[in-house]
């Protein structure tokens, strides 16, 4: 029971609260994060009792979650290099601005969408076993839902207000260049507990579910020899 509560808030929180909550009622937003999380739970849960397909997803979902996060963290560093780079000039446009801008957004929804939906979530509840992994798991997600909590109360509505604004196709003066430095947050630090949550999991990619039965390689190192 207890990934489960881990998974449901999670997801609760995360897809509930913090996305459904634009098309839904809050209470109804909240419950079908809930009950996706719930979903999910079970699904993994009865997965879980076939050791190999067991193995094989938790071992797929750390390997996957190391992936998008290390293209989270690297690209959003790249990201914001750019633009503070293109606010040094002194011809710049806001209209250019916010088409440099405008890119990142489905690239951080996709790689953030895969993990609040399926990989953390996911590896809370198949990933629920005695051992050094969970620990890593574990310490991960907690990071995950820290930063997507400050990224949903503070990034997001300051960007995607940006991003609705009008801007004009005349050079930005100083002071806007600076409202506009504040605006895109361009200090933007997640990307140091990114890499810190990239390191986690690649650590537990490091310990696999899935091993190669001893009798393997017993066989592999008498044909060696």
């Amino acid at each position: 029971m207890t990934p489960f509560l881990l998974a449901v808030p999670f997801t609760a929180v995360v897809t509930g609260l913090f996305n459904l909550s634009d098309a839904l009622p809050l209470p109804l937003a909240v419950l079908a994060g809930a009950a996706w999380g719930t979903a999910l739970g079970l699904l993994l849960t009865w997965v879980g009792r076939r050791e190999a397909i067991a193995a094989w997803v938790e071992d797929s979902l750390v390997v996957a979650g190391t992936t998008a996060v290390a293209f989270a963290a690297c690209g959003g560093l790249m990201a914001l290099l750019m633009l503070a780079g293109a606010l040094d000039s002194a011809s710049l446009t806001g209209e250019t601005l916010l088409k440099l801008f405008l890119p990142t957004i489905p690239f951080y929804v996709v790689a953030n969408s895969v993990l609040e939906l399926l990989i953390v979530p996911g590896l809370l509840v198949i990933g629920w076993r005695v051992g050094r992994r969970r620990i890593l798991i574990v310490a991960a997600a907690a990071l995950y839902f820290g930063l997507r909590v400050w990224t949903y109360l503070a990034f997001v509505p300051a960007r995607l207000g940006f991003a609705g604004e009008a801007h004009a196709s005349a050079p930005l003066t100083a002071a806007e260049r600076q409202q506009a430095y504040r605006e895109l947050m361009v200090d933007d630090p997640r990307w140091i507990l990114l890499l810190a949550i990239f390191g986690l999991l690649l650590l537990a990619a490091h310990l696999p579910r899935l091993r190669r039965p001893q009798g393997s390689a017993a066989v592999s190192s008498g044909s060696a020899s």
